[in-house]
Protein backbone atom coordinates (compact mmCIF):
# COMPACT_ATOMS: atom_id res chain seq x y z
CA UNK A 1 0.00 0.00 0.00
CA UNK A 2 1.23 3.10 -1.31
CA UNK A 3 0.15 6.83 0.28
CA UNK A 4 -0.48 10.29 -1.22
CA UNK A 5 2.64 12.41 -0.08
CA UNK A 6 0.22 15.18 -0.18
CA UNK A 7 -2.94 14.01 1.92
CA UNK A 8 -1.34 10.67 3.67
CA UNK A 9 -4.34 8.89 2.21
CA UNK A 10 -3.20 5.35 0.81
CA UNK A 11 -3.82 4.92 -2.85
CA UNK A 12 -6.35 2.61 -3.97
CA UNK A 13 -5.27 0.67 -6.87
CA UNK A 14 -7.59 -1.14 -9.22
CA UNK A 15 -9.66 -3.87 -7.48
CA UNK A 16 -12.41 -6.19 -8.25
CA UNK A 17 -15.57 -5.49 -7.17
CA UNK A 18 -16.84 -6.75 -3.70
CA UNK A 19 -17.15 -11.06 -4.53
CA UNK A 20 -19.53 -12.67 -1.63
CA UNK A 21 -17.16 -14.69 0.03
CA UNK A 22 -13.78 -13.38 1.25
CA UNK A 23 -12.37 -16.10 -0.93
CA UNK A 24 -8.53 -15.82 -1.31
CA UNK A 25 -8.26 -12.16 -1.71
CA UNK A 26 -8.12 -11.06 1.89
CA UNK A 27 -10.56 -9.33 4.72
CA UNK A 28 -10.49 -5.87 3.79
CA UNK A 29 -10.45 -3.60 6.61
CA UNK A 30 -10.25 0.19 6.78
CA UNK A 31 -8.99 1.73 9.89
CA UNK A 32 -9.21 5.23 11.25
CA UNK A 33 -7.19 5.88 14.11
CA UNK A 34 -5.03 8.43 15.00
CA UNK A 35 -2.35 6.18 17.22
CA UNK A 36 -0.34 4.20 15.57
CA UNK A 37 0.60 1.70 18.32
CA UNK A 38 -3.14 1.05 18.35
CA UNK A 39 -2.58 0.03 14.02
CA UNK A 40 0.20 -1.74 14.93
CA UNK A 41 -1.41 -3.45 17.64
CA UNK A 42 -4.65 -4.35 15.37
CA UNK A 43 -2.45 -5.44 12.12
CA UNK A 44 -0.12 -7.59 14.37
CA UNK A 45 -3.18 -9.16 15.82
CA UNK A 46 -4.77 -9.97 12.56
CA UNK A 47 -1.38 -11.60 11.57
CA UNK A 48 -1.45 -13.68 14.97
CA UNK A 49 -4.88 -14.46 14.68
CA UNK A 50 -4.51 -16.21 10.86
CA UNK A 51 -6.22 -13.09 9.47
CA UNK A 52 -5.99 -12.61 5.60
CA UNK A 53 -5.47 -9.00 6.33
CA UNK A 54 -5.51 -6.39 3.64
CA UNK A 55 -4.87 -3.26 5.61
CA UNK A 56 -6.23 0.50 4.80
CA UNK A 57 -5.15 2.97 7.46
CA UNK A 58 -6.48 7.02 7.61
CA UNK A 59 -4.45 8.43 10.72
CA UNK A 60 -7.56 11.17 11.26
CA UNK A 61 -11.35 11.58 10.49
CA UNK A 62 -10.74 14.11 7.95
CA UNK A 63 -8.39 11.59 6.08
CA UNK A 64 -10.84 8.40 6.10
CA UNK A 65 -13.71 10.33 5.02
CA UNK A 66 -11.45 11.83 2.08
CA UNK A 67 -10.04 7.98 1.37
CA UNK A 68 -13.89 7.10 1.43
CA UNK A 69 -14.72 10.05 -0.71
CA UNK A 70 -12.26 8.63 -3.45
CA UNK A 71 -13.48 5.31 -3.45
CA UNK A 72 -17.22 6.67 -3.99
CA UNK A 73 -15.54 8.72 -6.69
CA UNK A 74 -13.55 5.69 -8.65
CA UNK A 75 -16.50 3.81 -8.39
CA UNK A 76 -18.40 6.07 -10.71
CA UNK A 77 -15.80 4.97 -14.05
CA UNK A 78 -14.25 2.00 -12.53
CA UNK A 79 -14.17 -1.26 -10.42
CA UNK A 80 -13.08 -0.86 -6.35
CA UNK A 81 -12.42 -2.58 -3.89
CA UNK A 82 -14.25 -2.06 -0.82
CA UNK A 83 -13.85 -2.41 2.37
CA UNK A 84 -14.97 -5.44 4.24
CA UNK A 85 -15.14 -3.65 7.59
CA UNK A 86 -14.05 -0.53 9.03
CA UNK A 87 -12.43 0.43 12.38
CA UNK A 88 -12.99 3.47 14.34
CA UNK A 89 -11.36 5.15 17.28
CA UNK A 90 -13.98 8.11 18.03
CA UNK A 91 -11.37 10.37 19.93
CA UNK A 92 -9.06 12.01 17.70
CA UNK A 93 -7.63 15.11 16.61
CA UNK A 94 -9.76 17.64 14.66
CA UNK A 95 -13.57 16.09 13.72
CA UNK A 96 -13.97 12.65 15.99
CA UNK A 97 -15.00 8.78 14.35
CA UNK A 98 -18.50 9.97 14.63
CA UNK A 99 -18.60 12.38 11.96
CA UNK A 100 -16.94 9.67 9.36
CA UNK A 101 -19.92 7.27 10.72
CA UNK A 102 -22.51 9.99 9.99
CA UNK A 103 -20.61 10.38 6.49
CA UNK A 104 -20.62 6.45 5.77
CA UNK A 105 -24.59 6.35 6.74
CA UNK A 106 -25.47 9.03 4.34
CA UNK A 107 -23.58 7.96 1.46
CA UNK A 108 -25.67 5.48 -0.23
CA UNK A 109 -22.31 2.97 -2.04
CA UNK A 110 -21.19 3.08 1.82
CA UNK A 111 -24.26 3.18 4.12
CA UNK A 112 -24.22 -0.68 4.00
CA UNK A 113 -20.70 -1.48 5.28
CA UNK A 114 -20.36 -2.85 8.67
CA UNK A 115 -18.85 -0.04 11.06
CA UNK A 116 -17.49 -1.54 14.26
CA UNK A 117 -16.54 1.45 16.56
CA UNK A 118 -12.95 0.49 18.73
CA UNK A 119 -12.34 2.55 21.12
CA UNK A 120 -10.52 3.00 24.54
CA UNK A 121 -13.09 5.77 25.81
CA UNK A 122 -16.22 3.30 27.04
CA UNK A 123 -19.13 5.99 28.51
CA UNK A 124 -22.15 5.01 28.12
CA UNK A 125 -23.25 8.55 26.50
CA UNK A 126 -20.67 7.06 23.40
CA UNK A 127 -22.41 3.89 22.99
CA UNK A 128 -25.48 5.54 22.97
CA UNK A 129 -24.56 7.76 20.48
CA UNK A 130 -22.83 5.07 18.27
CA UNK A 131 -25.91 3.01 18.12
CA UNK A 132 -27.98 6.06 17.13
CA UNK A 133 -25.49 7.02 14.01
CA UNK A 134 -25.67 3.51 13.14
CA UNK A 135 -22.41 1.57 14.53
CA UNK A 136 -22.61 -2.27 13.90
CA UNK A 137 -20.50 -2.70 17.23
CA UNK A 138 -18.73 -0.77 19.92
CA UNK A 139 -15.87 -2.67 21.31
CA UNK A 140 -13.55 -1.24 24.05
CA UNK A 141 -9.93 -1.69 23.13
CA UNK A 142 -8.21 -4.45 24.08
CA UNK A 143 -6.39 -4.82 27.58
CA UNK A 144 -3.33 -7.21 26.35
CA UNK A 145 -2.26 -8.63 22.74
CA UNK A 146 -4.21 -12.28 23.53
CA UNK A 147 -7.15 -10.04 23.64
CA UNK A 148 -6.97 -8.33 20.90
CA UNK A 149 -6.11 -11.44 18.95
CA UNK A 150 -9.30 -13.41 19.65
CA UNK A 151 -11.17 -9.74 19.11
CA UNK A 152 -9.60 -9.75 15.46
CA UNK A 153 -10.59 -13.40 15.11
CA UNK A 154 -14.11 -12.93 16.02
CA UNK A 155 -13.82 -9.72 13.67
CA UNK A 156 -12.94 -12.04 10.65
CA UNK A 157 -15.48 -14.46 11.35
CA UNK A 158 -18.51 -11.90 11.96
CA UNK A 159 -17.37 -9.83 8.60
CA UNK A 160 -14.70 -11.70 6.75
CA UNK A 161 -17.50 -13.96 4.89
CA UNK A 162 -20.02 -11.80 3.42
CA UNK A 163 -19.22 -8.61 1.70
CA UNK A 164 -22.28 -5.84 1.86
CA UNK A 165 -22.96 -5.04 -2.30
CA UNK A 166 -21.86 -1.48 -1.96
Amino acid sequence: MSASAETGVPRTIKAEQPPVSAGGSGFVVFHVNDSTDDQVLFQAACKSAGVPLVWHVADSAEKGISYLETLVRLSKKHDVRWPDLILLDIVMPGDNGFRVLEYIRHTSELSRLPVVIFTGHGNPSLISEANELGANSFLPKPADFHEAVQIAGSLYKAWGFTRPEA
